[in-house]
């Protein structure tokens, strides 16, 4: 029987997954768990990597037990996931300390100090990076500084990549997609930045060796297989950073092609051919999975999760309709936000439940519900979530166009959020642009599933596995009607933040410090 399957993982903040693909790209069975998040402090967000191991384990066995393949079928596995997370690791790779989520805003004041008397310019002159909580160095500096004795003891501080890749096939390194998401990375050399480290007073030796994104890096062992249902010796691909991989999963492979990751987070991804630097240090300079490239990229620390914030403290409704419809809660509530005319009858949502990212990149900024009346509903409230996320979205598109040149006329888009027919309607009317969805919507684990075609041999490069195995299956047109009401909101929700964003961020600071 011939090996003609890749396995794709991609370990999201709120779920891992596992996705099998044929040759030809076609997904042929999934597997995927739900994972914890933990909120022990103000600020604080956890999650246990053993909880994620074991729950990666079991959404590959379902990968294979769905596609009712063979193990040795499997060429190679291929993984992918969130960026930023940190924890550090003993000589033996095991966790010492929870993993730091990239949500996590415990390092504000480190980031102030970076700010101040390293320079926020500077920082982003090597690294791509607006100074702020989302990258590993605040987190790492916060436990030297705050867990002394558990600083002594890591031998290294690795990412949730970096950690499933070194379970299954005992090599314990990370790649340059990676690497530039610590703000710790010189993305000119591709290599850690002495100068930030010496500052942080973080000692180099604790970095993991870099790689480039999409190598070979080793072979599944006995223990792995025997939790994985893999074979022994199945190939093990380290794909790279999820948005990242993401990008590559709808073909950003080429100028002029941007995509909208709908997940935990959003993302713009939109692709370069040179380091795209933003002189006004609002979007961010990325490596890309695929060689010599790069991309711009802005996001939102908080949109799919603030879905899920709702359905779990104010959906109980919701979950039992779902249960007993045998549907998603999600999908439940969106029949609900349907029946709501666009615009949510004047209710605006701005989407900085855990601080923003772009454009402010301020933890002390927070989520605001602006116009409420007592004739707004819960179906109101869900619908003007869904409709703030693509109001910033539109923010960052239009600086995205700014920094790369790029008149965009068209967003693919991909994760979870892309399975909604209303949240991308929305967006497509908000943006006023057409939509595409692809087939596989799981592009994360389709961008490592890709790259571990290429390091098999299927295709010469990620350029042609991404050509030759994108294929759309839904395209949205804009509903003018639609567009010309989101355009009237839209320049009404550019001014909110900024008019009460200094009251908010006083706040704030009455219980992060």
């Amino acid at each position: 029987m011939g090996k003609d399957c890749v396995i794709g993982v991609d370990v999201g903040t709120m779920e891992t997954k596992a996705v099998a693909f044929n040759n030809d790209g076609e997904e042929v069975g999934r597997g995927q768990r739900e994972i914890s998040i933990n909120y022990p402090k103000h600020g604080w967000v956890e999650q246990d990597p053993e909880e994620i191991w074991s729950k990666t384990c079991s959404a590959i066995r379902d990968a294979l037990l769905n596609a009712h393949m063979k193990p040795e079928m499997v060429c190679c596995v291929s993984i992918t996931g969130q960026r930023e997370t940190v924890f550090p690791v003993n000589r033996e790779g095991s966790p010492l300390y929870s993993a730091i989520s990239w949500q996590d805003t415990r390092g504000w004041k480190i980031c102030k100090i970076l700010r101040e008397d390293f320079g926020a310019e500077q920082i982003y002159k090597i690294t791509g990076l607006p100074v702020n909580t989302m990258p590993s160095a605040s987190k790492i500096v916060w436990i030297k500084n705050n867990e002394e004795q558990i600083y002594r003891k890591a031998w290294k501080f690795i990412g949730l990549v970096d950690y499933i890749v070194f379970k299954l096939s005992g090599k314990l390194k990370t790649d340059y997609s990676n690497a530039n998401r610590t703000m710790l990375f010189d993305i000119k050399k591709l290599d850690w930045s002495d100068e930030i480290l010496e500052f942080l007073k973080i000692d180099r030796d604790k970095m993991l060796d870099l790689i480039p994104s999409g190598s070979k890096i080793g072979e599944l062992d006995g223990s792995s297989s025997e939790l994985t249902g893999l074979e022994p010796g199945t190939e093990v691909v380290y794909g790279g950073g999820d948005q990242q991989c993401c990008a590559l999963g709808v073909g950003v492979v080429k100028k002029r092609r941007v995509s909208c990751i709908l997940g935990t987070c959003t993302n713009i991804e939109a692709f370069s051919e040179k380091i795209p630097f933003d002189q006004e240090m609002s979007l961010q300079a990325q490596v890309h999975v695929v060689p010599r490239a790069y991309l711009s990229e802005g996001g939102i620390g908080t949109s799919g999760v603030i879905y899920r914030w709702f359905r779990d403290n104010f959906g109980a409704i919701e979950m039992k309709v779902a249960e007993y419809l045998g549907e998603s809660a999600y999908s439940i509530m969106d029949k609900e936000a349907s029946k709501v005319e666009p615009g949510s009858e004047g209710l605006l949502l701005v989407p900085y439940f855990e601080g923003s990212l772009f454009p402010y990149w301020n933890a002390e900024d927070r989520g605001l519900l602006v116009g409420l009346t007592l004739r707004h509903s819960r179906a109101h409230i869900i619908r003007s979530i869904l409709e703030g996320v693509a109001f910033e979205y539109r923010r960052m598109l239009k600086e995205c166009e700014r920094v790369t040149g790029l008149n965009v006329d068209t967003v693919r888009f991909m994760g979870g959020g892309s399975k909604s027919t209303l949240w991308t309607r929305i967006f497509v009317d908000v943006l006023g642009l057409k939509g595409e969805v692809p087939k596989v919507t799981e592009a994360g684990a389709l961008g490592a599933a890709m790259l571990g075609m290429v390091s098999i041999g299927w295709y010469q490069n990620a350029v042609e596995a991404a050509e030759q195995l994108l294929k759309i299956e839904r395209t949205i047109e804009v509903n003018v009607k639609n567009h010309e009401h989101y355009d009237k909101l839209y320049s009404l929700y550019r001014q909110i933040y900024d008019r009460v964003q200094d009251l908010i961020n006083k706040i704030s600071r009455l219980y992060i410090y």
